[in-house]
């Protein structure tokens, strides 16, 4: 069955987007707004060491400025990803990112001029009423001190962005339009389907191994075909991060990219090491796997078919809904109720269309609702990816009812946990409330969890530092060589239980459809995410009533600290391998206990 075209979807199924304009004409005088915007920044310029209430007025000015750029930029994104072939939309991501652009070349001077400041004057007027309510943005700001250039510099900078933007916007056309028009159609037991980015992974948990190797085949072959181009891509892409960092005086694209997490690099280096030293807990759930299909070898399509059948096999949007808002109760009445306001009132983008981006996530600015983008297939794996995303949704709308706007956009750090928290306490709940005779499959479905999220996440980390450092020492990506090494590191999580044949090398192209790795390093926060949640689900579920008071008042602190100091506050240490290990120490549990009941 072939996707619908976004006019067949029904209204009811689509996010309500006149809650961030009313319409197109809306938008465009925004857009208009915004191109006065540079000559008004401007006359701050050469100002801001006047006094405090000058630079306070400049901050406020700056602040307006951003805040409304930002409602620009969602509407334009959110109407390109419902349909990444609608020329007027992608029309509106262009005009828009080449405003903002502008906008960031006016304001060029803004930080140089800041930073210049003698750090005692800036102390003193810390404590003025003007600059009060903009301590922690401005300390924020100062952090970077060493990394600013000159006000010249960093004009060229921001004019510069424009023309290094388009790497990812190219992979996302590529892989999501012109790809996904030329994937095939697959001979399946009941009939024929077209393979897009959204249907692969359900295609994948077939119980008809004939059908998902048909279905490996048709999507990795065409993949195959574009390595050339995602190459070339993703190169171009490195070599802009690799840029920037240098420019700005970081050590490598590593540091300036966890510069302003304040992640320390030895939390990336502990991360790895911990997975690594644990690999064999997923090399043993791998041969459980292969003894349970009945198979010499696993194949590399053998992956997502379930264990043990799944208790059901398709739940209407409806039943998914119910489900994990049943689930988050624990969280509280008032969380519970505006969650379900909220999907039932025009959130949610629920399913696939012709040109809709794949995947799912949650998106929004200050003066929007918390928009969701999913392909919900039916599947407990998409009930799972609304309660995930849903958590990334309720971070974004109790930070923005708590915090004004400049301190209101949480750190991705944060975030992952969030929404993990979500999938945990979603689980916890099927485990409860469902027949004994579905414990295993959901035990099954909570190591994909932890194999999906952390021990592939970590992967992707691995791949990402090879890849930015092969760039930093002066080489280059090609498909070779980044097939290359993805598939030495394939071999290293996934251990001696696969074949590795010649349909199962197919996967060294798997990279190619990585939307992640145009992130900068942003996969290890899924893993850390899903520590933290472990952590931070198990406290919720302990039935203190001052973990879930703690947890809510972490979503709606926004980026008013730290990230690290604020999930010290709400319990979880990340500084510390215990977090790691002690997630690694449930996956142990879980595939030992998958083993008493499967065999």
């Amino acid at each position: 069955m072939k996707p619908r075209e976004r006019s067949e979807v029904p209204a009811e199924d689509r996010w309500d987007l006149s809650d961030l304009y009313a319409s197109q004409e809306d938008w465009e005088r925004d857009l208009a707004r915004l191109k006065e915007f540079p000559d008004r920044i401007v006359r701050w310029k050469g100002r801001l060491d006047e006094s405090p209430e000058t630079l306070g007025s400049a901050i406020r000015e700056l602040l307006d400025q951003l805040r409304l750029a930002d409602k620009v930029r969602t509407y334009a994104s959110l109407r390109s990803d419902q349909d990444l072939s609608d020329p007027m939309a992608s029309d509106m991501v262009a005009r828009q990112a080449a405003s903002a652009a502008k906008l960031a070349s006016a304001r060029s001077f803004f930080l140089p001029e800041v930073m210049a400041l003698p750090d005692e004057v800036m102390r003193s007027w810390m404590d003025s009423d003007a600059l009060k309510p903009y301590r922690t943005w401005l300390e924020e700001q100062l952090r970077f001190k060493a990394h600013i250039l000159s006000a010249d510099e960093e004009k060229l900078l921001a004019m510069s962005r424009e023309a290094t933007r388009g790497f990812h916007n190219s992979f996302g056309k590529l892989s999501n339009v012109d790809m996904s028009q030329r994937l095939p159609e697959i001979e399946l037991e009941d009939g024929r389907a077209k393979l897009t980015n959204a249907n692969l992974v359900s295609l994948l948990e077939s119980e008809s191994r004939q059908q998902r190797e048909r279905v490996f085949r048709g999507y990795y072959g065409e993949l195959s075909g574009n390595l050339n181009t995602m190459a070339s891509l993703l190169d171009g892409h490195v070599r802009s991060a690799v840029f920037y960092a240098r420019a700005r005086g970081f050590d490598s694209a590593l540091h300036a990219s966890l510069f302003g997490d304040r992640v320390p690099v030895e939390l990336l280096d502990t991360l790895i090491e911990t997975t690594t030293e644990h690999l064999p807990v997923l090399h043993r759930y791998y041969g459980l796997r292969r003894r349970i299909m009945g198979l010499k070898r696993l194949a590399m399509y053998d992956l997502y078919v379930p264990l043990v059948r799944p208790p059901k096999n398709s739940y209407s949007f409806e039943e998914a809904l119910e489900l994990v808002l049943e689930a988050l109760a624990p969280l509280g009445e008032e969380y519970v109720e505006l969650a379900g306001e909220g999907l039932r009132g025009g959130w949610i983008d629920k399913y696939e269309n012709r040109g809709k981006r794949s995947g799912a996530y949650s998106d929004g600015c200050y003066d929007s609702p918390p928009y969701i983008l999913h392909n919900f297939t039916g599947t407990l794996r998409s009930v799972f990816t609304l309660a995930h995303e849903l958590g990334h949704s309720m971070h974004t709308l109790l930070s923005n009812r708590a915090q004004p706007y400049h301190t209101s956009d949480y750190r991705i750090l944060v975030a992952e946990v969030a929404s993990t928290t979500n999938e945990m306490l979603l689980l916890d709940h099927l485990l409860k409330s469902s027949p004994e005779q579905t414990k295993a499959y959901l035990l099954d479905h909570l190591v994909g969890d932890f194999r999906g999220t952390v021990f592939r996440q970590v992967m992707f980390t691995e791949l990402e530092r090879m890849l930015y450092e092969r760039v930093e020492s002066g080489a280059g990506l090609t498909s070779n060589y980044v097939g290359d090494i993805y598939m030495k590191l394939i071999e290293k999580y996934r251990g001696d239980t696969f074949a590795y044949d010649e349909t199962d090398r197919m996967i060294s192209t798997e990279w190619g459809r990585i939307p992640h790795l145009y992130y900068n390093f942003y996969t290890y926060k899924y893993a850390t995410g899903m520590a933290s949640a472990v952590h931070m689900s198990q406290m919720i579920l302990s039935g203190g009533s001052e973990t879930p008071e703690s947890y809510l008042e972490l979503l709606s602190s926004g980026c008013s600290k730290p990230p690290l100091e604020l999930l010290g506050q709400a319990g979880v240490e990340l500084t510390r391998p215990d977090t790691v290990r002690a997630a690694m120490g449930k996956m142990d549990e879980v595939v030992s206990e998958l083993e008493d009941l499967l065999t």
